[in-house]
This record gives C-alpha cells, structure tokens and sequence, in this order.
C-alpha cells in the first residue's frame, strides 16, 4: 500500500489487484481512503459491472457519512455531485431532502425499491455511479 498526499487530504492507494472481496469477486484495485474519512474503494475498469465502488460507512447515520464521501466521489466524477440515491430502511431516522456539503446543496432521494446495499451519486442525469454498501456493523456478538 502507498499513501498519497494531495493538498490538505490523503489518500491511499491498494496496489495489490490479486486480492478478492468477501464474495469472489474480481479484485477492486484503486484508490481506498481509511483516514477517518470515507472508507471506499474503486473498481477497476476490468471488473465491469454495474458498481463503481464498494463503500463501507462507519455508522447508519446518513447525514455524517455523506458529508465524508460526497467530496471523494466529486473528485472522482470531476464535478460536484449534485443528488444522491439511498434506500430509506437502511439508514437511520435523520434522512433530510437536502444535505449542505462545503458550498452546495446535495438533493438526497430515499426510496424503498433501491436495493439496501446501493447507494448512487450523481452531477446529473448522466454522470453517475452506483456503489455498493457494506453496511455497518451494529453491535459485535457475544
């Protein structure tokens, strides 16, 4: 793993493409942030698929786990992402219509047919991408 420096953030970078997620499958290789900051990695384009990414948030509470990885996907997208996707069982009660982050305002859409484990990021129509969510861990057994 190598850490890169840019401006005021730091990011990681996984160079170990062999590795498997918990299903099987193909590697993700690409940029994984773990600083405190949003815990997400990108898939290469070799994966195919429909997900971009696997995002794995600290907690159910949306507003705090946006704020972390909307500035990330901007960057990935080359724009600020400007509506947001959830599924509305998934998260915890606080599920605000618009959510400020930096400058801008965020539209966050909360729907019972999106799959739990999705969440997509948009600049506009076209411009999006869908991850897939590891949801947290909510209390540890025994």
């Amino acid at each position: 793993m190598r850490v890169l420096g840019q401006g005021d953030m730091t990011s990681t970078v996984d160079l170990d493409s062999a590795r498997l997620d918990d299903d099987g499958a193909p590697a993700w290789a690409g940029g994984r942030r773990d600083d405190g900051g949003a815990r997400l990695v990108w898939a290469s384009e070799a994966t195919g698929g429909g997900f971009a990414g696997s995002w794995w948030p600290r907690s159910r509470d949306a507003v705090s786990e946006l704020r972390m990885l909307i500035p990330v996907v901007s960057e990935h997208l080359g724009g600020p992402v400007m509506r947001v996707s959830l599924n509305i069982d998934a998260w915890g009660p606080d599920q605000p219509r618009r959510l400020r982050v930096g400058d801008r305002l965020v539209r966050l859409g909360w729907f019972r047919t999106l799959d739990s484990a999705t969440v997509t990021l948009g600049r506009d129509t076209f411009d999006r991408v869908a991850l897939r969510v590891t949801p947290p861990v909510t209390s540890l057994p025994g």
